[in-house]
């Protein structure tokens, strides 16, 4: 089974955001989306969980049409990690990890002992179980991150998809995020998509990479295959180096400017400034 995105188009009033977008992730894959801010990501993002509606084209999770669905039955399928979060009345992680369950219950129908258990089984999943009596808004940027990996997972581990988890967090906790969604992936067959603006953590992580460029997909493709000077040096118009480490990963590092030169930036629409 398969996400399956065909000929998307989105625009916010007449401002074209997405064209002719054609996407699919198998199950088990992490795929992640590289692109310039106001180059569609988020966009592409909320149109795959059913939040924003396209004016042209499909999406369809394991063969459920998003467009026909409920919010209960897409809800079941796949889960959301927006980039940013408000501050949360002052619960337990582990009630916070619980909200996951809502989302599918009937009106008024309380979480209870089973939902708990399965909520905490998460955190230990992740590593996280020493967070789950912590009060969610005294907890690090990092720590919430993972708490709010544990409540997507626990509404629908079959598909997460994520804008930019990595966003504000420090550099041994980018890693440590990855490394659980990564582990997500392998043991568990769940689908990711993820937003990264960081190319040497796509090629670190990534099964799957989408260039996105002015809302239309620049190149896409397996890491190995699409992660290459020329194609990070066309995305981002910045001339790229790529270097391997002793053990085998590249990392990808601006050359001094005009040490080399790019091509031109392929013709696309012009997105919203932030993404």
């Amino acid at each position: 089974m398969s996400l399956v995105c065909q000929d998307l188009h989105f625009a916010y009033g007449g401002n074209a955001v997405l064209s002719a977008v054609d996407l699919t992730v198998e199950k088990g894959a992490f795929c992640v989306l590289l692109g310039r801010n106001g180059s569609g990501k988020t966009t592409l993002i909320y149109c795959l969980a059913g939040l924003l509606h396209p004016q042209r084209g499909s999406v369809t999770i394991d063969g459920l049409d998003l467009a026909g669905a409920s919010r209960t039955r897409i809800a079941r399928r796949v889960s959301l990690v927006p980039q940013e979060h408000a501050d949360i009345f002052p619960f337990r992680v582990i009630d916070v990890v619980v909200m996951g369950r809502t989302a599918t219950f009937r009106f008024a129908q309380r979480p209870g002992p089973e939902d708990y258990a399965a909520a905490r089984q998460v955190l230990v999943d992740l590593d996280a179980e020493s967070l789950a009596e912590r009060n969610f808004n005294r907890i690090s940027g990092g720590e919430r991150r993972i708490a709010l990996l544990a409540r997507a997972i626990l509404q629908a581990d079959g598909t997460l998809l994520l804008d930019e988890p990595t966003n504000h967090l420090d550099f041994n906790n980018k890693y440590r995020l990855l490394e659980k969604i990564k582990g997500l992936c392998r043991e568990k067959g769940t689908r990711v998509v993820a937003s990264l603006h960081d190319p040497n953590l796509a090629a670190r992580f990534a099964d799957q990479v989408v260039m996105l460029s002015g809302g239309r997909i620049l190149t896409s493709g397996d890491s190995g295959t699409v992660m290459t000077e020329t194609w990070v040096s066309r995305l981002y118009q910045t001339p790229t180096r790529r270097v391997e480490t002793d053990d085998g990963a590249s990392l990808f590092v601006p050359c001094p400017s005009g040490e080399e030169k790019i091509g031109p930036q392929p013709e696309g629409l012009q997105g919203p400034r932030w993404s």
